[in-house]
């Protein structure tokens, strides 16, 4: 594991695998750079890891204030430029970029700012918009937002178990993996509460539905038929946006397909790889 401190002052935490060379930095070829969402960190894509990493150079990365990444609050041009600040150091150039939630919308909002960066996109359980409007009927209402903000501060760490909790099937919490998951995430370090409050101002105000319209790149979604967030009815709208993108539904899956069905995710994502 790797740290880069930006010109912003922020101290990044990041993983480089590849071709076979377990977290080394020297890497050559096509890099995979995974995103992970708002109250989780790079951890979560360690199935995805071990399965690309003798293929391609894959790197995963924890957001300000998740994981072992340091904290400043920026807005989420300034955050974004620090990341392709990264990049830019690494060489990482023509890159596939899959982000899970608020990771896809980082991934687009990369593409808006640097679009020669990024040779293909893929998203998990993500929106261009994740608040309801009167012209957008996809995502969380805006109340409910500011609702779980005010729990955050008033109810942290206790309300972040919960909402984790609801992200997942019933049928997924059954699973021994998801009682793994469980004592996973109480036995590690959690996000900061400043940097979860941060992040949900940004997915609340940020609205980036005409820059998707705009994708001309291999495009895929890989989603959960059960996810609450980006339900199915909005990954076929999107669709209908970007007719050729790619669509790929789990069944009985919840908003992190890639941790309850790796294998089946990875080798969908391998096809999305192979094809494009």
């Amino acid at each position: 594991m790797s740290y880069i401190a930006t010109f912003r002052d922020i101290r990044w935490h990041y993983l480089l695998c590849g071709q076979g060379s377990p977290c080394t930095i020297t890497v050559q070829g096509e890099p995979l750079v995974f995103l992970h969402g708002w109250g989780v960190d790079m951890r979560l894509w360690r199935q995805q890891t071990e399965y690309f990493s003798s293929q391609y150079p894959v790197m995963t990365i924890d957001l300000p204030g998740h994981g072992q990444t340091a904290w400043q609050d920026l807005s989420f041009e300034e955050m974004t430029r620090d990341l392709n600040g990264i990049l830019e150091t690494l060489g990482f150039q023509g890159i596939t970029v899959v982000g899970s939630s608020l990771g896809g919308l980082i991934a687009l909002k990369l593409w808006e700012l640097f679009p020669a960066r990024i040779r293909r996109m893929v998203w998990v359980g993500c929106l261009p918009k994740f608040s309801q409007s009167d012209d957008y009927p996809f995502g969380l209402r805006t109340e409910w937002i500011a609702k779980l903000n005010r729990q955050i501060e008033t109810d942290y760490p206790a309300i972040l178990h919960i909402f984790f909790r609801s992200l997942f099937t019933r049928k997924e919490r059954e699973t021994p993996r998801f009682q793994w998951l469980k004592q996973f995430r109480r036995s590690e370090g959690l996000p900061l509460k400043e940097a979860l409050q941060a992040f949900l101002t940004i997915l609340e105000k940020e609205d980036l539905r005409e820059v998707f319209s705009k994708i001309r790149i291999p495009f895929g979604m890989m989603n959960g038929t059960d996810d609450y967030i980006c339900s199915k009815e909005a990954a076929n709208f999107l669709q209908r946006q970007l007719p050729r993108a790619r669509v790929d539904f789990f069944e009985n899956c919840g908003h992190f397909p890639f941790l309850t069905k790796p294998q089946e995710f990875n080798e969908a994502l391998e096809e999305f790889l192979m094809s494009t």
